[in-house]
């Protein structure tokens, strides 16, 4: 499964499960963009690129809002401008703000929606026509479990990552017959990224619920963004793929 020339680019990609996604994307020849936001995160993405160039990959990192239109066109306009086109587009970037639905403040509730589907919307609505011209494109979009099972006091991440499915399986409709794929990964629980930050026994309590046993690792959903890229899954689309131990089944 190679991606020899193939551009792709990540959003949320210095951080959590962004990280294994463009590891593995680069080993396997990909060209990739590692968009991020915020001065925390700018540090962790040129890190990431060094860490990828060391090992004889080709990447940039450029900052930049997915809820924000005009941060998204300097983003694809940025990639273009270095690559020459946009192959592959994951995305990955996602917040959570949680708190029981009644509780949950309504702009709360908002902000998260604008991160996980109005951002995944943006970037889908500039890369398309690239895409479209060149005849070829692969859209991934991380979703979640939670989008499938529910997740109690996340109302506004499960709702943004369901409606997310839906985003992708219609836009898999609208561009079936111009050489591009769009498909979901639903990861379950992973040790990156939010995870980090959920209290250790919360998580040990959950463990148990998983009929494997273990959760997974960044690399994991990397390894089916990569499958999903290439050419052997150029029949697939509008699917929603867990990788999550089981937990969804």
């Amino acid at each position: 499964m190679h991606l020899l020339g193939k551009v792709a680019l990540v959003t949320g990609g210095a951080s959590g499960i962004g990280v294994g996604i463009c590891k593995k994307l680069a080993e396997k020849g990909a060209k990739v963009v590692v968009n991020y936001i915020g001065d925390s995160y700018e540090e962790k993405a040129k890190n990431l690129v060094q860490e990828i160039r060391a090992n004889g990959g080709d990447a940039i990192w450029i900052s930049g809002d997915v809820t924000n239109q005009t941060h998204v066109e300097q983003m694809i306009n940025s990639t273009l401008e270095q690559y020459g086109k946009i192959d592959i587009l994951v995305n990955n970037a996602g917040i959570t703000i949680d708190g029981l639905t009644q509780n949950l403040e309504t702009e709360d509730f908002i902000k998260v929606l604008s991160v996980n589907l109005v951002g995944p919307f943006l970037t889908m609505k500039l890369a398309l026509p690239h895409m479209i011209a060149n005849k070829f494109g692969r859209i991934i979009n991380i979703s979640s479990v939670a989008a499938l099972i529910g997740l109690r006091g996340a109302p506004a991440y499960a709702a943004s990552k369901a409606g997310l499915i839906g985003l992708s399986k219609t836009t898999a409709r609208e561009v079936a017959r111009k050489g591009i794929t769009v498909n979901v990964i639903c990861p379950g629980y992973i040790n990156a990224g939010m995870t980090e930050r959920v209290a250790q026994e919360y998580l040990d309590s959950m463990t148990p619920l998983i009929p494997m046993g273990i959760f997974g690792e960044p690399e994991d959903i990397g390894g089916g963004v990569v499958f999903l890229a290439s050419d052997e899954a150029k029949l697939i689309t509008g699917e929603v793929i867990r990788i999550d131990g089981g937990i969804a089944m």
